[in-house]
């Protein structure tokens, strides 16, 4: 009997053996990814990122719950704010001989309880230490319009209007702001903003900044345009005009859907994108000073059926236009909201929101962003992240990129002692990826800090990983959106 017992031990030992040895095999034939972050191949400075926001569900100060979790445990540092929603909050018959809009009635719009709201909820916002401007989108008065109705035609009506929010929002209300967005998607018009043209673009922008000189707010600029997509005629524009130089902030852009193929087909590979043709014309002109922004990027599904899906496709979007020199992403939108300017209820928000008890809970929209959002901070650099080997003059070099099916981003704090990498793997299967760090200085030698969002992951920390001989080496899960950073 004994003998039995000692025999069957012996098999069960041989088994286990067996089936550790055979992990070990499994494990070892996972395909390993070899990059490198180098911190000496320099690009954009980042500026921040942050989401849209309007006042719209202040009530009171509830609205303070949704703006902690963006700042706090986002991570957003960057807020474009709309106070009203539409472009007409003035009426222009209002205006005297001069076209000046009567004090008194001045008083009487911008103490209104939506101006009211939107101050309160701007001062909070301005509390908590984030980067801030005003922007103005929707529909304009038919008075300043062609007859179409959005057509904007009366540029020194609109100015007058734009200007006075403005002017309101920094003297009376003491709001901290040194941008200013006055249009919104001026290319498609209509509810989005005022219908601008090739040829009104510069003549519009110029009343502006005139209005604004006059009325002794020439430190604030200007962002331009916030068109729906890249127009790089009306680019050439701005660019080729010395007159506006010094008086525009930064040049601003928005984007959406799939994020993968921005302008179709294999230009993923083979040709620069849109956003990259944008910033390098910008880098290359007298406007070489002014980052290009992304004021609005996400994907507008309305389902509620592809959470994942969303979130998977507004970080590869955001990961792409950030590989293409742009220095800044605002993701549409904060929380789910009601807008004025389509007049509906979207579900764009990276918070849900509960219109009953009006409460605020993250979607995974909200952790894919984060993984960028709270461990990419302001005055980090891009850096260059590459496959450790690849054959850039080999025929089949896009097919065969070692990097081809992992998206990543790299960025370095200025002092280059804190690093953060963003990847995307649309591989099939877990892989390991080995990384490479060169250029770091040597306070960078701390633990690294592994952080993925997937299916069933919310930006989960998942371990902490020591620098070894300057590499770090982490398992990739399929399909997953990962970060490693040695940001807190």
């Amino acid at each position: 009997m004994r003998t039995r017992m000692l025999k069957g031990e012996v098999i069960l030992l041989i088994c286990v053996v067996f089936f550790i040895c055979r992990a070990g095999e499994v494990l070892g034939e996972r395909p390993v990814k070899e990059a490198v972050l180098n911190a000496e191949k320099e690009f954009q400075v980042i500026d921040g990122f942050g989401a849209n926001i309007n006042p719209a569900q202040w009530r009171e100060g509830n609205l303070k719950t949704a703006i902690d979790l963006l700042v706090d445990e986002l991570g957003g540092s960057l807020f474009r704010f709309d106070c009203y929603g539409q472009a007409n909050w003035l009426d222009p018959s209002k205006r005297d001989e001069e076209g000046l809009y009567p004090e008194a009635y001045l008083e009487e719009v911008y103490t209104s309880k939506v101006f009211k709201d939107a101050w309160e909820t701007y001062r909070y916002m301005q509390s908590k230490g984030v980067k801030l401007f005003l922007n103005v989108s929707g529909r304009i008065p038919a008075e300043l319009a062609g007859p179409d109705g959005e057509h904007l035609v009366d540029y020194d009506g609109y100015a007058e209007m734009v200007v006075s929010l403005v002017k309101w929002a920094r003297e009376r209300e003491g709001l901290e702001f040194t941008l200013f967005g006055p249009y919104n998607e001026t290319d498609l018009g209509r509810q989005e903003g005022p219908r601008l043209y090739l040829n009104d673009c510069l003549p519009a922008t110029k009343a502006i900044v005139k209005k604004m000189k006059s009325a002794g707010l020439g430190d604030v600029k200007l962002m331009v345009m916030d068109d729906s997509w890249v127009h790089l005629d009306n680019l050439e524009e701005f660019l080729n005009d010395a007159e506006l130089a010094g008086s525009i902030g930064c040049f601003a852009i928005h984007t959406y859907g799939n994020g993968l193929y921005a302008d179709g087909g294999d230009s993923w590979y083979l040709n620069p994108s849109r956003f990259k043709k944008m910033t390098e014309r910008v880098s290359k002109s007298r406007y070489k000073e002014c980052p290009v922004w992304m004021t609005e990027y996400g994907d507008l599904d309305q389902s509620e059926e592809i959470e994942f899906g969303i979130a998977w496709r507004s970080t590869r979007r955001l990961l792409r236009f950030l590989n293409d020199g742009v220095s800044a992403g605002l993701v549409w939108d904060g929380y789910d909201n009601y807008h004025k300017h389509d007049e509906s209820w979207s579900i764009y928000g990276l918070l849900r929101t509960d219109r009953e008890k009006w409460e605020y809970a993250p979607k995974r929209r909200f952790y894919s962003a984060k993984q960028v959002f709270r461990y990419v901070k302001p005055g980090f650099k891009r850096v260059e992240v590459a496959a450790l080997k690849e054959d850039r003059d080999h025929i089949y070099y896009y097919a065969t990129n070692p990097l081809r099916h992992i998206l990543m981003s790299g960025f370095v704090s200025p002092d280059k002692g804190d690093f953060t990498a963003v990847g995307m793997s649309t591989i099939e299967h877990d892989v390991f990826l080995n990384m490479k760090l060169e250029g770091l200085s040597p306070a960078a030698s701390k633990r690294v800090r592994y952080y993925r969002t997937s299916r069933d992951e919310d930006c989960r920390k998942v371990e902490e990983i020591k620098i070894k001989d300057g590499s770090v080496k982490v398992l990739v899960k399929e399909g997953s959106i990962f970060t490693l950073t040695t940001v807190e």
